[in-house]
Order: structure tokens, then sequence, then C-alpha cells
């Protein structure tokens, strides 16, 4: 592939605005890609802004949301704790089984949260 503007020398990048292909002369970091003129490098900067601000604005990439099964667990492991604990008050025994199940579910909700934030995925 040949440079848009100097046919004789090769193309070692390609414009990420309009698509030309460029030769190291002709090629212009912008920090947001390439670009084959002042044009061009101006309009990548441009959108290259407004895709920050979108994105900021959106929330996207920036701090993804808590996976739906930690308030899900949490909120099973309390209906089940607060169902035991009716229970036990209620009869002359305490209700074992539903607290045990209650707090499995809490250690479920306290591990999938542990590695979410393990992962990096809020970072």
């Amino acid at each position: 592939m040949q440079c848009y503007q100097h046919h004789e020398k090769h193309a070692v990048a390609v414009c990420r605005h309009c698509g030309k292909a460029t030769c190291p002369d002709c090629c212009n970091d912008t920090g947001a890609g390439i670009a084959c003129s002042s044009d061009c490098a101006r309009e990548l900067q441009e959108n290259h802004q407004l895709q920050q601000r979108l994105k900021q604005s959106l929330g996207v990439g920036t701090n993804p949301p808590m996976p739906a099964s930690v308030p899900t667990y949490f909120f099973f492991g309390l209906i089940l704790l607060t169902t035991g604990i009716y229970l036990s008050l209620t009869r002359p025994h305490i209700d074992y089984l539903t607290i045990a199940v209650s707090s499995v579910f809490f250690v479920m909700s306290g591990v999938t949260y542990k590695r979410y934030r393990d992962a990096c995925l809020a970072c």
C-alpha cells in the first residue's frame, strides 16, 4: 500500500478519521490515533473528546456495575435469616436449618463481591 500523497513511499499507517494510507512523513500521531492531515487531526481530537464525555456521562468504561448476584444473594440471606428468627421465636425450638442456609447465602454474597473486587472490575 502506498501513501496517498507520496505515491513512491510505502504507507505505514492508516488515518483513523478518513482511512487514507500514510507514510512516516505524513503521519500525525494525535494520541487518539494516526491522522493524515491537520484537518483530520483536529476532527480526530474532537471525536475523541466527545467519546470521552459520552463515556463519562453514560458511565461506560469507568466503574462497571456490581454483579446482580451480590445483592440477590444478600437479599435471600436476609429473607431466610428473618424467617429463621421468626420461626425460632414462635416455636419451642431454634430453626437451625433456615439460619444455616441464610448464612450460606451471606457467604456467597461476600465471596462474589470479593471476586468482583479482586478481578479489578471496579478499578
